[in-house]
């Protein structure tokens, strides 16, 4: 019985002394982070900015944020670096948007369209605004942008190369809503108006 005890005993003391080792340490991680904050939010602004079109408000669920960054005086240098995202919250959680890398499916996207939307010629112009919020075009590229139905699909140019068009295939069903969405490299010239 007193072997129990004294077992009993010493587990209790090293769970003791690995909790305060632990308690210890995690102060000075504490304390470490906060400095390590501090630095970053002297030299870091973020300012969220909620998108308020009408076209993101009338095609998608949840709401868009432009979040810009800027990051100066990290060594020394006058310079500023700026990083620019834009993301969706869906209320209980925020993402980006999807990476668009070669043809790229875009099943997200695809599931944050509202259910009472339905593309036609005349929301088509606000789908292309939407896609202009979410998907910009970087300002050095020439403006490719174009819209139009073929084959039940649409297709909206964002850019193109010597004569290959890339941009979003949105495929909708008999009444325009909206059940696949995908990212095309490059379209086959039966698919070009």
């Amino acid at each position: 019985m007193s072997q129990i005890r004294k077992n009993i005993v010493s587990k209790s003391l090293a769970g003791l002394f690995l909790l305060s080792i632990s308690s210890a340490f995690c102060q000075d991680h504490i304390d470490e982070t906060l400095r390590l904050d501090n630095f970053l939010n002297k030299s870091c602004t973020s300012l969220y900015t909620k998108i308020t079109s009408e076209s993101v408000k009338s095609i998608l669920k949840y709401d868009v944020f432009h979040i810009t960054q800027e990051t100066e005086n990290i060594y020394g240098e006058k310079e500023k670096q700026v990083n620019e995202f834009i993301v969706i919250d869906n209320g209980q959680e925020v993402n980006r948007f999807e990476h668009i890398k070669t043809n790229t499916d875009l099943p997200k996207l695809t599931s944050y369209i509202r259910d009472d939307f339905i593309l036609n010629k005349d929301s088509a112009p606000h789908f292309q605004a939407l896609l202009d919020y979410i998907y910009p075009i970087a300002e050095w590229k020439p403006d490719k942008r174009e819209f139009f139905f073929k084959n039940g699909k649409w297709y909206f140019l964002r850019d193109a190369y010597f004569r290959s068009k890339q941009g979003f295939e949105v495929t909708v069903n008999s009444k325009g809503k909206i059940t696949h969405i995908c990212y095309k490299m490059k379209w086959d010239e039966a698919e070009s108006k």
